[in-house]
């Protein structure tokens, strides 16, 4: 239930890479990217119905001096210097794979929900360290996360980059409850898994680590196969809740984006 196309936002991450040192060295005020890609995620459910769940997506990416907008959201920067970033954050939340994609489960809801926060980013050589909060302001969730990722970045070649991420996310009780969970009004009280509230269940929320790499190759001048892969890890606080039957899940994506 890799949702937002992941922590360490898959899709996200993967646009950002076209952003190479090559595309920044012409020094345009702006950047746009259109495309298409495909993306298949395992299914961690109790009763899939299939393993891994595919797709098609379109994709774009718009980018100024102080604007960045695609899949994952949108971010204004507030402050940026040569090293240090602050942004403002509006992100929608949804999962590639969810409960509809299972045989006992089929009828629980989750919706597309909207946060909000903020992002800080410290780059040091090719490394880059941000810190990131988020709140549900939709009303579908209603919890909150922070996202700390640590992403490495290397350019074999003028037209390869490659990107390897390692992430934590915290997400509180109701967050962790709307995705590894099971709530009473949905499933009765005898059924019901809600962090915070059920017997057994954790309280204090949850964290996720995950791992991703992502990579960036330019064909001519202004097109681009963007790909990448991440993996998140859940242990047996979330593992014991009757929804969730893998320890793990997984997301794969491959894409074509082309500069105008």
């Amino acid at each position: 239930m890799i949702d937002r196309l992941s922590g360490a936002a898959l899709l996200a991450l993967c646009l950002l890479v076209a952003l190479s040192p090559p595309a920044q060295a012409e020094e345009t005020e702006r950047l746009f990217l259109l495309g298409a890609g495909a993306y298949v995620a395992s299914n961690p459910y109790e009763s899939a119905k299939e393993k891994a769940g595919t797709g098609v997506l379109p994709l774009f990416f718009y980018q100024d001096r102080r604007v960045t907008a695609d899949l994952s959201g949108l971010a204004v920067k507030a402050y940026a210097s040569d090293r240090f970033t602050l942004e403002g954050r509006i992100a929608p939340r949804f999962q590639l794979v969810d409960p509809k994609e299972t045989r006992d489960f089929a009828f629980l809801q989750r919706d597309v929900g909207i946060d909000v926060g903020g992002r800080a980013s410290a780059a040091f050589g090719p490394a880059t360290l941000s810190l990131e909060y988020l709140a549900d302001v939709s009303g579908e969730t209603k919890g909150q996360e922070v996202n700390l990722d640590l992403t490495l970045e290397a350019a074999p070649s003028e037209r390869l980059t490659l990107q390897a991420v390692a992430g934590l996310s915290w997400k509180d009780e109701k967050l962790s409850t709307w995705l590894y969970g099971l709530k009473a009004g949905e499933v009765g009280a005898a059924r019901a898994y809600e962090f915070g509230r059920t017997r057994g269940a954790p309280s204090g929320g949850v964290v996720v680590p995950s791992l991703g790499a992502q990579a960036r190759y330019r064909i001519g001048e202004r097109a681009y196969v963007i790909a990448a892969a991440e993996v998140e890890l859940f242990d047996d606080d979330i593992t014991r809740s009757p929804l969730v039957a893998k320890k793990s899940a997984a997301a794969g994506f491959v894409g074509l984006v082309r500069r105008f």
